[in-house]
C-alpha cells in the first residue's frame, strides 16, 4: 500500500510539474495590459532564463510580465532604442521597442517607466534583430525614481534584447535615427 501511494504521489507531482513547465508564467499582481503576440517575422520560444533576466521586481523597472520570441530565419525585424547620447556606451543597451518612439520625452518616460536618473532619452537608434535572436517582450514593471516621481506598471510592451558587449550584440544594420523627440 505504501509503495502504491508513493507512486501515485510521484505521478501527481510529475503532472503538476509538466503543466507548470508548458504554461506561460502567470500575470504578476499589479501588472496591467497584456503581452503582445509575436510580431511578423518572429515566433514564440521557450527560454525561462532570458525571461527571468527581463522581468523586474516592483519598483525596479524591467518587464512586469512577458514572453520570449525568436526571430525567424530570413525575416527582418526592426527595433528602436531611445538612449542618452552623453553615455555613448549605452547606445546598444538592452531596452528596445518594436515601434518607432514618439515624444514628448515625459510621455515616453512615463509609458516605459524610465527614471530620469537612468537616461536623458535624447537620441534614437534603429536596428534589425540578428537572425535567430531571442528577446523577451512584455508590459512594463513599476519604477521607483526617488527623488523624482515614481512610475506605476505600464501596459506598453517593451523589448529586452540581451546585448552583452560589442561582440555579443543581437542587433545589426543599425542607423542613427536622430534626436529624440524629433524636431518639428
Amino acid at each position: 500500500m505504501t509503495a502504491l501511494l508513493r507512486r501515485a504521489a510521484i505521478a501527481s507531482l510529475s503532472l503538476i510539474l509538466i503543466a507548470c513547465s508548458s504554461n506561460p508564467p502567470a500575470k504578476m499582481a499589479g501588472c496591467i495590459g497584456s503581452v503582445m503576440p509575436p510580431p511578423p517575422g518572429m515566433s514564440a520560444a521557450q527560454n525561462p532564463a532570458l525571461l527571468a533576466q527581463a522581468v523586474g521586481a516592483p519598483g525596479k523597472g524591467g518587464l512586469c510580465e512577458g514572453a520570449v520570441y525568436q526571430q525567424d530565419t530570413g525575416a527582418a525585424v526592426l527595433v528602436y532604442r531611445v538612449w542618452d547620447d552623453s553615455k555613448p556606451n549605452s547606445q546598444m543597451g538592452r531596452w528596445w521597442s518594436f515601434s518607432q518612439p514618439q515624444g514628448p520625452v515625459a510621455q515616453y518616460r512615463a509609458e516605459n517607466a524610465i527614471c530620469p536618473s537612468w537616461s536623458q532619452l535624447n537620441h534614437v537608434v534603429r536596428c534589425q534583430l540578428k537572425a535567430g535572436a531571442q528577446v523577451a517582450v512584455g508590459t512594463g514593471q513599476s519604477a521607483a525614481c526617488a527623488p523624482d516621481p515614481d512610475y506605476p506598471p505600464s501596459p506598453v510592451n517593451q523589448v529586452y534584447v540581451p546585448n552583452s558587449s560589442p561582440d555579443g550584440l543581437l542587433v545589426e544594420n543599425c542607423q542613427d535615427a536622430g534626436s529624440f523627440p524629433p524636431a518639428q
